[in-house]
C-alpha cells in the first residue's frame, strides 16, 4: 500500500510547487516515507508515500534507473518479481535493489507496453521516460489498485485518490451530471467516470502514455469466459490448485501478514489454505455486532478454533460517538459512497493495522465462483419472460393485489417483474439498483434533472441477453472495482494496511474464465465450486450457512437522537443537497429512516438506510468539496 501523485505539463514551476502537497495528501497510504522527483525542465514531477512491505530498507521512490532515463513511482505489490528478476538477469539486466519496483522499472525498458502481461500482482504505477519524453501509466488487471487522472485546461495530473489531485487550487471542481446519476442508482459512478467533470479513473486492464503530442491507450487484458468442457470434479480440482498457487503468492512479504475472517466461506477458505496446504500460522481478525442477525462472530470464532489460528476480534456497540466515526469515514471517500459496510471495513482494518501491516482478505470470491443471489436471479427472470412474456404485465396487476396484506412479498415480487420485463442489458440494472432510473425524475430537484434526463448506464448497454453469465462479466467490469475494490482500497489505506485478494490473482482469473457457469452456481446452491472445496478443511456449520453479506445495522447503530440529528441538517434550508435532491424524496427517506414508518411494498429496512446514506455521503461531500453545479 503506497500513494503516487504526479503531473505532466501545464504551469511548470507552478506544478513543481504543489507536487509536495499533492504527495503528502497521501501520506496515509504510506506512512513509512516518502519522496518527490522532478524532471529538470520540471516538465514531470512525480510523488510518492511508501508503505515497506518488500525490501523495507531498499526500496525508497520514486525510483529511476541507473542511468537515469526512466522513473517510477509505484504503488502495489508483484508476486512474481523474483522470478520476472530472474529472467531480466539471464537477459543481462542488473540490479541495485531487492525490491519488486526495482524489477517493474527494469521490466518496462525491457519489454515496453508487453511487460504488463508478465506482471501477477495489484499495482498501479507512472514511469517517466526521459527520452521519449512521455509518461506511461498502467492499472492491474481487476482494479485493485486505484488511479485517478485529471486531463483539461490546467494540465495533466493524476493520484492514487481524487484528494491528491484536489490539492492543485487551479483544478477545477465541477459535478459530473451522469455520475451522479450513477451515483443515485448504483451507489457509486460507473468506471471509468468520477463525480468530478473532467476527472476520470484509469479502467483496470489498461494503460495510458501521455506527451505533448497526445495521449495513447490500450487495453492489455480485459475478462472473457472461455468455458471449457470440464466436468464438476476436474473444476473442483483444478481451482484448487489454482487458489493455492495464488494464496503462496500472496503470502510473500518481509513483514508479518494477517487475514481477515467473517465466518463466511471465502475468507474461511483462504485461512484453511494458508494453515492446512501452506502450513503457515497467521492471526485472524473479525467484528461483531450486537444485532444477531449481522453479527458473524461466532462463525469466524468457530473456524479460527478449527484451524489454530491466532484470533482477534473487535466488537461494535451502539454509542453517541457513531455518527462522527460514520463521517470520518465518509471523509475518507473523496467522492460519495453508498456502501454503508465501509464502516466495518474501516473499523477492522484500524484494528488490524496495530498487529499486521499486510491483510488477506477474500474479496473476488463472489465474482470468480457466482456467489451473488442476483446471477441466479438473472437466469430466473430470462426463463420468466420465455416463458410468460406478454403475461408479465397481467402477473404485475396481479400481484398489486397482494400489496395491503403482504407488503414485502409485493416488493419483492414487483422487483423480480420488473428485471423479467426489463429488455436487453436493462436487467442488470433492475437486479442491482437502489433506485430504478425512471424513479430518478422523484428523486432528483426538476432542474438538475432536466440536465441529465434521457440518463440511462452503460451497463445497460452492456449485452443483448442478460442471463446470470453476463451478470458475471458485469460484475466484474463495475462493481468490482468501483465498488467493492474501491471499499477495500480506502478503508485500509486510511490505516496505512495492505489489504491482498488471493481470488482475483492471475491463476484464479484464468481458472475461473474457464468453469461453466453450470458449476458455480444453480437455483439451489450458489458457489457450489468453493463449498465442496470447504468441506474438505471445515466444519459442515461453516460450508453450509448462505451467504452473508458484510453489511451493518445503520438503523440499530445510530442513536435515535443522532438520526433525528442528521434528518435535520439534510431537510434544513442550508443542507446542500437541496440543489440535486428533491426536499420531499429527502423528507421521504429520512422520515422512513428515523421514524420506522416505512412503506414496506416500496422499501426494505436494508433499503431505507442505504438511501439514507447515500444523501448523508452526497451531504457531506458537497460541503467539503462544494464543486460547482
Amino acid at each position: 500500500m503506497c500513494g503516487i501523485a504526479g503531473y505532466f505539463g501545464g504551469d511548470r514551476k507552478a506544478n513543481a510547487r504543489h507536487l509536495t502537497d499533492m504527495t503528502m495528501t497521501l501520506k496515509h497510504r504510506g506512512p513509512d516515507g516518502h519522496g518527490t522527483w522532478s524532471s529538470s525542465d520540471l516538465v514531470v514531477g512525480l510523488g510518492h508515500t511508501r508503505l515497506s512491505v518488500i525490501d523495507v530498507q531498499g526500496g525508497s521512490q520514486p525510483m529511476a534507473t541507473r542511468d537515469g532515463t526512466l522513473t517510477i513511482t509505484f504503488n502495489g505489490e508483484i508476486y512474481n518479481y523474483q522470478a520476472l528478476r530472474q529472467e531480466l538477469e539471464r537477459m543481462g539486466s542488473s540490479f541495485c535493489t531487492q525490491s519488486d519496483t526495482e524489477v517493474v522499472l527494469v521490466a518496462y525498458r525491457q519489454w515496453g507496453v508487453d511487460c504488463l502481461k508478465k506482471f501477477n500482482g495489484m499495482f498501479a504505477f507512472a514511469i517517466y521516460d526521459e527520452r521519449a519524453q512521455e509518461l506511461f501509466m498502467a492499472r492491474d488487471r481487476t482494479g485493485m489498485k486505484p488511479l485517478y487522472y485529471y486531463d483539461g485546461a490546467a494540465g495533466f495530473f493524476f493520484g492514487s485518490e481524487l484528494k491528491a489531485i484536489l490539492k492543485v487550487p487551479y483544478v477545477p471542481r465541477q459535478v459530473n451530471h451522469h455520475a451522479l446519476s450513477d451515483f443515485m442508482v448504483f451507489g457509486y459512478p460507473l468506471i471509468p467516470k468520477t463525480l468530478f467533470a473532467d476527472f476520470h479513473e484509469l479502467e483496470p486492464g489498461t494503460w495510458l502514455k501521455v506527451s505533448k503530442s497526445g495521449r495513447e491507450r490500450g487495453v492489455y487484458w480485459s475478462w472473457h469466459r472461455q468455458e471449457e468442457v470440464w466436468d464438476r470434479s476436474e473444476a473442483i480440482d483444478l481451482s484448487r490448485e489454482a487458489l493455492i498457487s495464488s494464496v503462496k503468492d500472496h503470502l510473500v512479504s518481509d513483514v508479518p501478514v494477517g487475514a481477515f475472517l467473517s465466518g463466511g466461506i471465502d475468507s474461511s477458505l483462504l485461512v484453511a489454505i494458508i494453515t492446512k496446504e501452506i502450513g503457515a500460522q497467521i492471526d485472524t481478525f473479525t467484528v461483531g455486532f450486537e444485532e444477531t442477525k449481522y453479527d458473524e462472530s461466532p462463525f469466524a470464532l468457530e473456524v479460527a478454533t478449527a484451524l489454530g489460528s491466532r484470533h482477534h476480534e473487535i466488537r461494535v456497540t451502539t454509542s453517541s460517538q457513531n455518527r462522527s466515526l460514520a463521517e470520518e469515514v465518509m471523509d475518507q471517500f473523496d467522492q460519495p459512497f453508498a456502501d454503508s459496510s465501509s464502516i466495518p471495513s474501516f473499523l477492522i482494518s484500524k484494528y488490524m493495522r496495530e498487529h499486521v501491516k499486510v491483510a488477506i482478505a477474500g474479496d473476488g470470491g463472489d465474482e470468480m465462483f457466482g456467489g451473488y443471489p442476483r446471477f441466479h436471479m438473472a437466469d430466473r427472470a430470462a426463463e420468466t419472460k420465455r416463458a410468460m412474456g406478454m403475461l408479465l404485465p397481467l402477473a404485475s396487476g396481479l400481484l398489486s393485489l397482494s400489496r395491503p396484506v403482504a407488503p414485502s412479498l409485493h416488493r419483492a415480487g414487483s422487483r423480480f417483474i420488473r428485471a423479467a420485463r426489463a429488455v436487453g442489458g436493462e436487467r442488470l440494472t433492475a437486479l442491482s439498483c437502489y433506485s430504478w432510473p425512471q424513479e430518478l425524475g422523484s428523486e432528483l430537484t426538476k432542474k438538475f434533472f432536466s440536465i441529465s434526463d434521457g440518463y440511462r448506464p452503460e451497463i445497460s448497454s452492456a449485452c443483448d441477453g442478460v442471463q446470470g453469465r453476463e451478470f458475471i462479466d458485469a460484475t466484474i467490469r463495475y462493481a468490482l472495482p468501483g465498488d467493492y475494490l474501491r471499499k477495500v482500497d480506502i478503508s485500509s489505506a486510511a490505516h496505512g494496511l495492505e489489504v491482498r485478494v488471493p481470488f482475483l490473482g492471475n491463476q484464479v482469473l484464468e481458472c475461473s474464465s474457464r468453469i461453466n457457469v453450470e458449476h458455480k452456481y444453480n437455483w439451489k446452491e450458489r458457489k457450489i465450486i468453493l463449498r465442496r472445496l470447504a468441506e474438505q478443511y471445515l466444519p459442515e456449520s461453516v460450508t453450509q450457512r448462505p451467504k452473508s453479506g458484510f453489511g451493518i445495522p445503520l438503523d440499530q447503530w445510530l442513536t435515535h437522537e443522532d438520526k433525528s440529528s442528521l434528518r435535520d441538517a439534510l431537510t434544513s434550508s442550508s443542507a446542500a443537497i437541496r440543489d440535486i435532491i428533491s426536499p420531499e424524496y429527502t423528507a421521504l427517506i429520512m422520515s422512513s429512516f428515523v421514524d420506522g414508518n416505512r412503506d414496506k411494498s416500496k422499501f426494505s429496512r436494508f433499503m431505507v438506510y442505504q438511501r439514507a446514506f447515500i444523501l448523508w455521503s452526497l451531504e457531506r461531500w458537497l460541503q467539503r468539496w462544494r464543486p460547482s453545479l
